[in-house]
C-alpha cells in the first residue's frame, strides 16, 4: 500500500517500531523482543521484554506529519480566511514536523553516543548548546564524536541497503531551507507543491538511517559483549 493511502493506522506503529536489545544495543524490528526470555539474534542474552527505541516524540511527530497531511485542505466555515491559505498552513506544516524529526533524531543519536563513550551530562548538554544548529552538529560535533565525517558515514550505509540515504539527507536540507525561508523572510513560494508529500516519503528512509548509524556506532560487538554466538 501507498503510505500516502494510510489513514487508520498511525504511521509511527508502521515505521519507528525498533526495538533495542538491552544487552548489545542493537536496534531491530524483531518484535519477539517484548517476549520475556526471548534470545538476543546477535547477542544471543535473553530479554526481559521489549524497549522502544525512539523516545516518543518521534512517534508523536511523524502521526502529526500524517495526520496534518490529511487534513482537508479547506477553510473552517466561520474563518475569514481564503481556502489557499488554510492550504498553504497545512501543507507548512508537514514541512516544519518533518524538518523536527530530523533535528530530533540527529540528537537522539548525539546523546547517545556521547553516553556510549562515557561523557558526563553536564558535558553532554555544554556540546550540544556550543553546536546548536544541524550544520555545525553534523559538520564538527558527529566527526568528533565518531571519528568520521557525516557525508562519509551517510555514503557507508547508504550502500549496504536499498534505501538512498544520501538523498534523504539532501532531501531534508532542501526541507529546512524552504522552511526557512517561509517562517524568517515570509516566501510563501518557498514550499514546493509536492514537497509534503515528499516528506512523508522521506519518514522511513530518514528513520531507518539514524537506526543504522546507532548500529553502526552505538551498539555494542559480540566481541565486546564477551557472549557466545547462541
Amino acid at each position: 500500500m501507498d503510505i500516502l493511502e494510510i489513514r487508520g493506522q498511525r504511521l509511527s506503529t508502521l515505521l519507528a517500531d525498533f526495538m533495542i536489545c538491552k544487552s548489545c544495543g542493537i536496534v531491530d524490528r524483531d518484535h519477539e523482543r517484548m517476549r520475556v526470555g526471548h534470545k538476543c539474534s546477535r547477542c544471543g542474552i535473553p530479554g526481559d521484554g521489549a524497549m522502544a527505541y525512539f523516545p516518543i516524540s518521534v512517534d508523536s511527530l511523524i502521526d502529526l506529519m500524517q495526520e496534518f497531511y490529511h487534513l482537508k485542505q479547506e477553510a473552517a466555515p466561520d474563518s475569514e480566511a481564503p481556502v489557499e491559505q488554510n492550504a498553504s498552513n497545512h501543507q507548512l506544516a508537514v514541512v516544519i514536523f518533518f524538518c523536527a524529526l530530523a533535528e530530533v533524531l540527529l540528537q537522539h543519536f548525539l546523546e547517545k553516543r556521547m553516553s556510549k563513550i562515557g561523557l558526563q551530562h553536564e558535558i553532554q548538554e555544554r556540546l550540544l548548546d556550543d553546536n546548536l544548529f544541524v550544520k555545525k552538529r553534523v559538520q564538527k560535533l558527529f566527526p568528533t564524536l565518531t571519528g568520521v565525517k557525516w557525508n562519509k558515514a551517510v555514503e557507508m550505509l547508504s550502500e549496504r541497503v536499498d534505501l538512498d540515504y544520501i538523498e534523504t539527507t539532501k532531501f531534508y536540507h532542501r526541507a529546512s531551507n524552504a522552511r526557512n525561508e517561509f517562517l524568517h523572510r515570509g516566501n510563501k513560494w518557498a514550499i514546493p507543491q509536492d514537497m509534503p508529500e515528499q516528506c512523508i516519503r522521506h519518514i522511513r528512509p530518514l528513520v531507518c538511517l539514524f537506526v543504522a548509524l546507532h548500529n553502526e556506532y552505538i551498539a555494542q560487538s559480540v566481541d565486546e559483549d564477551h557472549v557466545s554466538e547462541t
